[in-house]
């Protein structure tokens, strides 16, 4: 009877003596743990930190250097620098990332793609309305004599940029810079097209329901009543 009792008291104090030096180690360490953000997966170059990147985890805060950020409001919104990676599962480093950068609208290209400035001064826009990553319509008329011709020359024009006259980056919380340029993505053909356009018409730059259709890419109107007389 007594081994039996033993048999099973044991195994339980082992537990519980376990247990308590566990409980008492967090409870005395607990302070020196801090949680903080990891890359979620691979980080490529140019890429915007965003809520879904981020996973966190709990690091003692010996691991951690001045160099960390650890708080989700200096990370989010912010770009992986160029030539930059950041692994998975690694730490945020200030010096990985950037707020402002000149090529951003570079880096929204796609292939077969090219950045053609709209300056504001030469087309009809409204630019109030207007932020990267939207989608315009651009519209041609044209004066033939007594009458004029006017019709959708490009649908679906990615914004990649919009700047001030000093070429600086306008952001969507800049409420009182004044836009002068819009930077649209078009296609690399199309582009002597649309300069053809900005010499013999009025261009007007139009936004629709469909702006934010993600994934569209610039197409020229081959029905369109002013191609004719661009070509």
């Amino acid at each position: 009877m007594l081994k039996k009792i033993l048999f099973i008291s044991i195994p339980v104090i082992i537990v519980s003596l376990c247990l308590f030096f566990s409980i008492s180690a967090y409870l005395t360490y607990r302070d020196d743990f801090i949680k903080v953000p990891v890359a979620s997966h691979q980080l490529f170059q140019r890429s915007r930190l965003e809520e879904k990147d981020l996973e966190w985890i709990d690091v003692h805060k010996s691991y951690l250097s001045e160099n960390v950020l650890y708080e989700k409001e200096d990370i989010l919104g912010k770009y992986v620098k160029l030539s930059y990676s950041v692994p998975k599962g690694s730490l945020i480093y200030k010096g990985a990332l950037e707020e402002d950068i000149r090529d951003l609208s570079v880096s929204l290209l796609k292939k077969g793609e090219l950045n053609y400035d709209l300056y504001t001064g030469e087309v009809k826009i409204n630019t109030g309305n207007l932020s990267v990553n939207m989608y315009v319509d651009i519209y041609l008329s044209i004066k033939d004599y007594d009458k004029t011709v006017s019709d959708l020359l490009i649908s679906g024009c990615r914004i990649t940029g919009l700047f001030d006259s000093q070429g600086r980056a306008v952001k969507s919380y800049d409420n009182d810079a004044r836009i002068a340029i819009v930077t649209i993505a078009v296609e690399k053909e199309d582009v002597s097209l649309l300069n053809q356009a900005m010499m013999i018409g009025t261009v007007t730059v139009l936004s629709g329901a469909d702006s934010y259709d993600m994934d569209q890419r610039a197409v020229i109107n081959e029905d369109s009543k002013v191609l004719s007389y661009l070509q």
